[in-house]
């Protein structure tokens, strides 16, 4: 590089994001390539067909365009294209990857990312201005963010999206607290009457177990009497009854153990199943009284079905019945304070409408006089690319409703980004209106004016790669030598890569690539190589005059180079 080189290289914009090195494998006619990249204005150029086109196709695929896998080079069954970034945050690989099958894959740093991550990481980072990449230049909250950025205007807009959310915040609250009046009362009807249900059933823990088992015991009461009565008829009947019969059997023992001394054992168990009767017979005698049930089946039966009303109703356990009582008494009395707290809140949301109304109106102000200012900036920028110098700036009012802030007098429905709307306009033709600027149907009309818009704006957007696709066409060498100028203004603050067919723009470049075709076992290769600057002033002469350039075109190419400041040796 030569020292030229080197101090435009220093010059440009070091920080924000940059592309550091493109892998690109399968993608056409591309078998493998591998290109490195530096700060400033990098060009590509080559014949037609050479595929330096499918270079920027592959920075697409690696943003998140969508993936064709009819792109894959015959033979292969994928493709590939990874990138290492380098930015504030240190270096960072993006890996995207698509298979013949249609499968797409994208990584960074080795993890496995949707398309839309990949597409939000990256896009922002990397913006391509083609034939067809008309999406982010035509995004009217971009235009805004940039008009603003332009007036100085971001902390206002923060101020504003502070207040804005602070009264979105006490809205929600004014709600809660049940909106007006009606709907309030509505509400403390309902909290009232599930606060004095609970209070009046008084549940205690446990209770409805307890209800259970003393409904179970009531429901058989009747059974169980008459059992008792069939068990004493049956101990203590008549002289045939168990006991009647365990008297006997207590006599006959007395007797058998005088007669026997051997049967002793014998007598004295007859003589303990005796006893044993006897015991059962006043046990069973005296439990018909003590489970007799404390109060009707129809009486349990209605409590418990209370109790199960309940918490079918509040949608808890018996246990949850008291935290529902505390939160339905807490209810009651906050909606009760209700109306002193929203009228308090009407006044701060009022209070805060009026500021928000007074900081959209500055904000307004602000960038009525930044468009002004960005429109001649943009038109000058065109004028010298051989456009007419008709770029508009559409600002609008947003209109609001009653509730809205008044700006300027007026009902204004101001969001975090203000109370405007904002869009570019622009008329390529003589006579005919200006259009939005995503409408215009010329792609090289549609880079040119990014091209006008990215050097009047450079100063107040943030460092990323932008990628301008043969922005050239249809200019001529005066105008191409204006917009190499262009191109290297606005690489001192971004990393700008430009396909040309100009050595007007070429010549401006701080790295000059070339790409060219070969064919190599019966296959069209593509390579890109860095050129030295022997080999640049032999490129320029053939963008000049075509292969075969004599020494005239030569001498011609150097003096583009000198023009330029680049070495011509």
């Amino acid at each position: 590089m030569s020292a030229a080189q080197v101090s435009a290289a220093k010059g440009s914009a070091v920080g924000g994001s940059q592309i550091r090195e493109l892998g690109v494998a399968g993608l056409a006619i591309i078998d493998a390539v591998r290109v490195e990249f530096g700060p400033g204005l990098t060009v590509l150029t080559g014949e037609t067909g050479a595929g330096k086109s499918l270079i920027v196709d592959a920075l697409a695929l690696a943003r998140g365009a969508r993936a064709d896998a009819g792109a894959i080079r015959t033979g292969e069954d994928r493709l590939r294209v990874d990138l290492l970034m380098s930015g504030e945050g240190g270096e960072q690989i993006i890996v995207r990857e698509v298979h013949a099958e249609g499968r797409s894959v994208a990584r960074i740093d080795d993890e496995l990312v949707t398309i839309g991550r990949l597409a939000a990481e990256v896009a922002p980072r990397i913006e391509i201005h083609g034939q067809h990449d008309q999406q982010r230049l035509g995004d009217r909250s971009r235009q805004r963010d940039l008009l603003d950025r332009w007036s100085k205007s971001l902390a206002l807009r923060v101020e504003i999206g502070s207040l804005v959310d602070a009264r979105a915040n006490l809205l929600s609250e004014f709600e809660a607290l049940g909106g007006d009046d009606a709907r309030r009362e509505a509400l403390l009807v309902i909290a009232r009457a599930e606060r004095d249900d609970l209070l009046a059933a008084a549940v205690e823990p446990g209770e409805g177990e307890r209800l259970r088992e003393e409904l179970r015991r009531a429901s058989s009461g009747d059974r169980i009497e008459t059992l008792r009565g069939e068990i004493l008829e049956l101990l203590d009947g008549d002289d045939s009854g168990m006991r009647g019969q365990s008297r006997l059997l207590d006599r006959t023992a007395g007797e058998l153990r005088k007669l026997d001394e051997g049967a002793a054992a014998l007598a004295e168990r007859i003589s303990a199943l005796a006893i044993e009767i006897d015991d059962l017979a006043r046990d069973v005698a005296g439990r018909g009284v003590a489970e007799a049930p404390a109060r009707p089946v129809a009486e349990i039966e209605e409590r418990l079905g209370l109790i199960l009303s309940l918490e079918r109703r509040f949608r808890t356990d018996e246990a949850g019945l008291a935290d529902a009582l505390e939160r339905a008494t807490a209810e009651v009395q906050r909606l009760e304070g209700a109306a002193t707290r929203q009228g308090a809140i009407t006044k701060e949301r009022a209070e805060l409408a009026a500021q928000i109304g007074a900081l959209a109106l500055k904000l307004r102000a602000a960038r009525a006089a930044g468009a002004s200012s960005l429109k001649k900036a943009v038109n000058t920028a065109l004028s010298a690319l051989a456009l007419p110098p008709t770029f508009e700036i559409d600002l609008q009012p947003r209109r609001g409703g009653g509730d809205d802030p008044l700006v300027d007098g007026a009902p204004c429905l101001v969001d975090r980004s203000g109370g405007d709307e904002v869009e570019y306009l622009f008329a390529p033709n003589a006579g005919e209106p200006a259009a939005p600027i995503a409408k215009i149907a010329s792609g090289g009309e549609l880079s040119r004016v990014s091209l006008a818009l990215e050097e009047a704006l450079s100063d107040a957007s943030e460092g990323r790669t932008l990628i301008f696709d043969e922005i050239d066409a249809g200019l001529g060498g005066r105008a191409g030598e204006t917009l190499g100028r262009s191109l290297k203004r606005i690489a001192t603050q971004h990393q700008v890569l430009c396909v040309t067919h100009l050595p007007q723009v070429a010549a401006q470049a701080d790295v000059h690539l070339h790409v060219s075709k070969r064919e190599e076992g019966g296959r069209t290769i593509t390579q890109v190589r860095r050129l030295s600057d022997a080999e640049r002033v032999a490129e320029l002469a053939s963008m000049l005059a075509g292969d075969g350039a004599g020494s005239g075109a030569e001498a011609a190419a150097r003096e583009l180079l000198v023009k330029a400041g680049r070495n011509g040796s």
